[in-house]
């Protein structure tokens, strides 16, 4: 005589995760904004590849500097056109730009990766800690390349714009340390997170 022995199965089926509102406005608002900071990237590197052309190969009177700014068409008396000088001097002054235009440069680029996180679902997650941590370091190059391109030009003896000190300079690196912070303590939240799911 056979016995027929049925066994439940114990394979749960895993309940699927249903997005919230709050959820979804986070998801397409962060697309929206992912797509303004592509934008502003690519706007950011047409500009500086223009002006580093217009250092390198402009001769007009256009484009003059001063020792107080840079002007587009008439200048101050004490300024000279960009075109006139010497082209070593215009060669320094693009190596400048390339290292002032770099972190607003990556800063777009770093934005732009953040909220791609945030289009795809993460918030939480490492890689938007470590996001958080390359804003804050690019925010703080940003407010401290002026005065490193000031003891550069003026060690060479090629500074002519003296207008370095900024206001905004200090703000930016007060807020650079603030992002920065921001993403040790996601990173550290997170980390008390899985060890507590470790425990479970």
């Amino acid at each position: 005589m056979a016995a027929i022995i049925r066994l439940a199965s114990r394979i749960r089926s895993t309940p699927k995760t249903t997005e919230t509102p709050a959820q979804r406005r986070v998801r397409l608002g962060s697309r929206g904004l992912e797509i303004l900071f592509t934008a502003l990237f690519g706007l950011c590197v047409l500009v500086a590849l223009a002006a580093f052309a217009t250092m390198l190969f402009y001769k007009g009177e256009l484009v003059r500097i001063g020792p107080d700014n840079c002007y587009i068409g008439e200048g101050p008396a004490n300024s000279v056109a960009f075109g006139s000088l010497p082209l070593i001097h215009r060669l320094v002054y693009v190596l400048v730009g390339v290292v002032r235009a770099t972190p607003i440069i990556m800063i777009f680029w770093s934005l732009r990766g953040l909220f791609r996180l945030y289009a795809r679902g993460q918030v939480f997650a490492p890689a938007n800690a470590a996001q958080f941590r390359r804003i804050g370091v690019w925010l703080c190059v940003y407010a401290l390349s002026p005065f490193a391109c000031h003891l550069f030009l003026s060690a060479t003896g090629y500074e002519i714009d003296k207008n370095w000190a900024h206001m905004a300079s200090l703000q930016a690196f007060v807020l650079g340390l603030l992002v920065f912070v921001i993403g040790q303590v996601m990173q550290v939240g997170r980390e008390i997170e899985e060890d507590r799911e470790a425990f479970i």
